[in-house]
């Protein structure tokens, strides 16, 4: 990506290309020069001073204080601040650059004294973009804003939404006041799963380690914490708040826009305002309407993460990696703080930690299998073992095994179970897919796992929300098929499905099962 950037070999001579015709190439972007450049470290830490001084001053930074604030800065972050007298840091020469990257706008004060016209009045303040730039370089890798916003944001949705249907035709200040709290929301909720998704990404990929292993921890805290519970609770509501609200005619919606943006605003600017509360209701609909929307697609997400996260944990252990056991430890503390008595704290104590004491039980045991001239454990001579080996265990043992487990076998059994049990479940599948269309009374000679599947399928269906007609639609946790559940008919009776387990009664409808790769 071309950013006009010059090669800072060239600031003493003021050589090179002509900047602006870089400028004008579309796409560059020539105010984000300044962190390409090789002086980069000392060109952000002047916009960081600047940026961090424009909520102490709104008329700039004058020449003569900026040293000052940069010794401050470099001070405040533990460094030295003797680094800015090295002559590789020429402030001025530097300032000329940001100028001609568009990063700070540079004026005077007005003169008012003689000694005035000898000294540098230059003030500097970051552009507009710049210091939208800036604020988003820094803010990379931190979340904490966008995600305290999302803390209970299914509720907040709730609540807004509802003042924003009572209000919506009565009182615009109150309905505007409402909406900006919910476009708010949307987009911190957007931000903050955007960023548990891409921080996931991330921490799975490649060998796991400790760092990645707490990644994924403290990702899935955050979410649980914040999103995980609301999503259940207020999915309903919020569905049925924005259908009630879709129903608003045209002109209420741009009175409300008219009251946001002011009288005086152009069509222009009230027609996107309102197309953009379209599209927000539209989203928050794809988010929590139905069984496969969005929201439920990151709490699956979310799910299937534990199984690599648990793996990965179990690798490190393998390798030698420590893991905590500070929970476990403090669980165990607390039973032996309640349990009744010593004797029983003991047993608690012996249980958690397979201390328990010897038992001597009477005859003898029969001698072992193998060498029958092997000397036994009891009568063998004692042998010395190193103190390292007795401090470290297993750990104090280097190099490799004399000779690798031969798993050849196992794994050719393993591929024969596998397969044993793919055909048994594509057998089952045959099964049921051929009865799609039937009313359940029809279903007869059901296999175990022909039942199996058809529960788990009914029960899917269940959970669906019936069409005006009482059709049922529902797709299966595994995305793999679509369900159609048309009702029984009036007065019809039960059907009794015949199973090898006992008798299945079911409302007599008819079920459509139809593989989701081929509706795709």
């Amino acid at each position: 990506m071309l950013h006009g950037d010059i090669d800072d070999s060239e600031e003493s001579t003021g050589s090179g290309p002509d900047l602006w015709q870089l400028a004008g190439l579309p796409g560059g972007l020539i105010q984000a020069s300044y962190l390409t450049s090789r002086y980069a470290a000392q060109y952000r830490l002047i916009v960081d001073v600047l940026l961090d001084q424009q909520q102490y001053t709104l008329t700039g930074v004058a020449a003569a204080d900026l040293p000052g604030l940069l010794r401050d800065h470099v001070t405040k972050a533990g460094a030295d601040p003797a680094i800015l007298d090295d002559p590789a840091f020429n402030l001025k020469l530097r300032m000329d650059r940001l100028d001609k990257w568009r990063v700070v706008d540079i004026f005077q004060d007005r003169a008012e004294r003689d000694a005035d016209f000898v000294r540098d009045l230059d003030r500097y303040q970051l552009t507009e973009v710049a210091a939208e730039l800036h604020r988003a370089v820094l803010s990379l890798g931190h979340d904490v804003a966008s995600a305290a916003a999302a803390t209970l944001a299914p509720s907040v949705l709730t609540a807004n939404l509802a003042a924003l249907r009572d209000t919506v035709t009565t009182d615009p200040a109150a309905a505007a006041a409402a909406w900006s709290v919910l476009q708010t929301t949307h987009q911190s909720m957007a931000k903050a799963a955007a960023g548990w998704q891409a921080r996931l990404a991330g921490a799975l990929a490649g060998a796991p380690d400790q760092k990645k292993i707490t990644t994924v921890q403290e990702t899935l805290r955050r979410y649980v914490d914040m999103w995980g519970a609301g999503v259940d609770t207020h999915s309903e509501s919020i569905t049925a708040l924005v259908e009630s609200l879709n129903g608003v005619a045209a002109p209420v919606w741009r009175r409300i826009a008219v009251h946001n943006l002011g009288p005086s605003a152009d069509d222009a600017a009230i027609d996107e305002l309102i197309a953009s509360y379209s599209l927000t209701l539209t989203t928050l609909r794809r988010w929590f309407d139905g069984p496969d929307c969005q929201a439920r697609r990151l709490r699956r997400q979310m799910r299937d993460t534990i199984g690599p996260l648990l793996r990965g944990q179990r690798t490190l252990a393998a390798v030698g990696g420590h893991i905590s056991r500070r929970a476990e430890l403090l669980a165990l503390a607390a039973r032996l703080e309640e349990s009744a008595d010593d004797e029983a704290g003991w047993a608690s104590w012996c249980t958690a930690t397979g201390l328990f004491s010897a038992r001597h039980l009477p005859g003898t045991t029969p001698a072992p299998a193998g060498n029958a001239g092997a000397a036994s454990f009891w009568e063998a001579e004692p042998v010395q073992v190193e103190a390292r080996l007795r401090k470290h265990g297993p750990k104090a043992t280097t190099g490799t095994a004399a000779r690798i487990q031969d798993r050849a076998e196992g794994r050719r059994a393993a591929k024969e179970r596998t397969a044993q049990v793919q055909a048994a479940a594509a057998r089952t599948e045959a099964g049921v897919l051929a009865r799609s269309g039937q009313r359940l009374s029809q279903w007869r000679n059901l296999t175990g796992p022909e039942l199996e599947m058809l529960l788990v399928m009914l029960g899917v269906v269940a959970g669906a929300r019936p069409d005006s007609a009482g059709v049922r639609t529902a797709t299966t946790g595994d995305d793999r098929w679509m369900l159609r559940a048309d009702p029984p008919p009036t007065d019809a009776p039960a059907a009794v499905v015949h199973t090898p387990d006992g008798r299945l009664v079911h409302p007599d409808i008819r079920l459509h099962i139809t593989p989701a790769a081929s509706v795709a």
